[in-house]
């Protein structure tokens, strides 16, 4: 039952915008609010660690930044290969089950379940990379 719980989104996208907005006044986080769905965290949480990792205010964040940060909650992430050059608004069929990133160009979107936890769920964003995120 406990993992059960786990799996399932902590913060919908819309959420974690408005929290981002309104209280931090901060932008281009789509890597805070991956780390924070993938770690299943609050978006305060994750957008402090990014900040330790190396993430200016209001400014995005190289891969490296959020891949240290994802390492460093005692998960561990496993590149998934076949689906570069595929649409990002597929992707959730396509990885039904787990919790995935999923890297486009300039941006970078999170997938638990097939649920897409991000603004670009209905775009057509070419994927580059595909993590599969385990807890270690």
């Amino acid at each position: 039952m406990a993992n059960i719980l786990r799996r399932v989104i902590m913060r919908k996208y819309k959420d974690l915008d408005l929290v981002a907005k309104k209280y931090y006044k901060d932008s281009n986080f789509c890597s805070v609010v991956a780390v924070a769905t993938v770690c299943n965290m609050s978006f305060g949480k994750a957008r402090i660690k990014m900040e330790k990792a190396g993430r200016p205010h209001r400014k995005g964040a190289y891969q490296w930044h959020y891949h240290e940060v994802i390492k460093r909650r005692g998960f561990k992430l496993e590149p998934v290969y076949g689906f570069e050059g595929h649409h990002a608004k597929t992707m959730g069929k396509k990885l039904s089950s787990g919790t995935y990133l999923v890297s486009v160009r300039g941006h970078v979107l999170a997938i638990v379940d097939g649920v897409i936890n991000d603004w670009s769920a209905s775009r057509s964003h070419r994927v580059r990379e595909v993590y599969r995120v385990t807890k270690d």
